[in-house]
């Protein structure tokens, strides 16, 4: 059920002050991979437990908060390749792009991963994105170049994956443009030799 947006109406000074030192802090535990814990990070900014949860009802308010521009920026991205001449490039320019989101901004890369929503405004977000993503995997399919049994969540799913291999063990990959070339290959149609 969402009830709650990630990004709140005006808030008074010393509630946006709060409010922020929140995320600030949230944000590096998050970076540093670890939960971000809203005692924990209540604790931290200095903030109390009780206002904390009222800025954020749960972890999961939180994480979305932290994520929702990177969320907002992805989704311009798709927008933008999905009116792309070459379906291609456009294809690849998303893939490039939102892996590169997802392994920079480690909220965004949680958020994805999880791929529930507590509020309403990432929910409509990730909704949009879902059918910007099918937009340009319809069009992949009809040049040929996309499998025809992959779909946006499909797309989701093996992104977050390639971002978990791309982090695991605390480094990242030296070059993250072969995980992309791998996961594009796996996209496109396998030709079957005639008999």
């Amino acid at each position: 059920m969402t009830i709650a947006m990630a990004r709140p109406e005006a808030l008074r000074s010393d509630a946006q002050r709060n409010r922020t030192a929140l995320l600030d802090v949230a944000r590096t535990f998050v970076d540093r991979g670890e939960p971000a814990l809203l005692n924990a990070v209540a604790h931290e900014a200095g903030v109390g437990v009780g206002t904390a949860y009222r800025h954020f009802p749960s972890q999961q308010h939180l994480l979305e908060a932290l994520a929702i521009d990177a969320l907002e920026d992805m989704l311009d991205q798709v927008r933008d390749a999905v009116v792309l001449p070459d379906a291609a490039d456009a294809l690849r320019g998303v893939v490039t792009a939102a892996f590169r989101s997802m392994v920079d901004d480690a909220a965004l890369g949680d958020l994805l991963t999880n791929g529930g929503f507590s509020c309403a405004d990432t929910a409509a977000l990730a909704g949009d994105l879902v059918v910007s993503v099918d937009a340009l995997l319809v069009r992949g399919r009809t040049e040929g170049i996309v499998r025809t049994d992959v779909d946006a969540d499909d797309l989701r799913r093996l992104l977050c994956g390639l971002r978990e291999a791309a982090v695991a063990g605390g480094t990242r990959v030296s070059d993250p443009e072969r995980y992309v070339e791998i996961l594009l290959a796996g996209l496109r149609p396998t030709s079957r030799p005639t008999p």
